[in-house]
């Protein structure tokens, strides 16, 4: 029920003012049911994914631990709606194998500036999760060839001493924009 879940949630939420690592006993405990969902009874796995969904996911989130909630995001939707999760799935794994090599041609040469300005970098790539591609697709009526942020890239640099980080950051960007032109009105600062 909804006054059982606000009544759980409460009593998580009072735990944390105690110890944190209540909460992330829960939170690993939460997420190791997700993960043997399918040995339960309908009843009980019904219970688990609306917890899950409305206190876990949320409380993953806010507490930055994203791979755990972009996991049990991923199960919830596996199990709430097994076919758009497979679709999506099999989506997914056509265009990384259409595209796949592309994201690699794509990252050279920005690796390679980069490089020639000594800055100390990683660059890793990542798929959109299923999950945040049902979100955007349901919230923005979209059909899955029009999610364009399937894949994304990250530029982790050692900053200099020198300089604000800040400019450091919009320095990396602009050494991009010198190889790749700017799309600015989907920049989010």
């Amino acid at each position: 029920t909804t006054t059982g879940q606000a009544e759980n949630f409460k009593r998580i939420l009072l735990t944390l003012n105690d110890d944190v690592r209540v909460i992330l006993i829960k939170l690993a405990d939460r997420l190791h049911n997700m993960r043997t969902i399918e040995s339960m009874p309908q009843l009980k796995k019904d219970k688990i994914l609306s917890e899950t969904m409305y206190i876990f996911i949320p409380l993953a989130h806010r507490l930055g631990l994203y791979s755990i909630k972009s996991e049990m995001e991923n199960i919830w939707l596996m199990q709430s709606m097994p076919n758009e999760y497979e679709e999506i799935q099999s989506q997914i794994a056509k265009t990384v194998a259409e595209r796949g090599c592309a994201i690699d041609q794509f990252i050279e040469p920005i690796s390679e500036s980069l490089r020639q300005d000594n800055i100390e970098f990683t660059i890793s790539k990542r798929t959109k999760t299923p999950y945040s591609i049902w979100r955007k697709m349901v919230e923005k009526n979209i059909p899955f060839d029009q999610v364009y942020d399937l894949f994304a890239v990250r530029i982790v640099f050692e900053p200099k001493e020198n300089q604000p980080e800040r400019v450091q950051c919009w320095h990396i960007y602009s050494l991009i924009t010198e190889t790749y032109l700017s799309k600015t009105d989907r920049i989010r600062d």
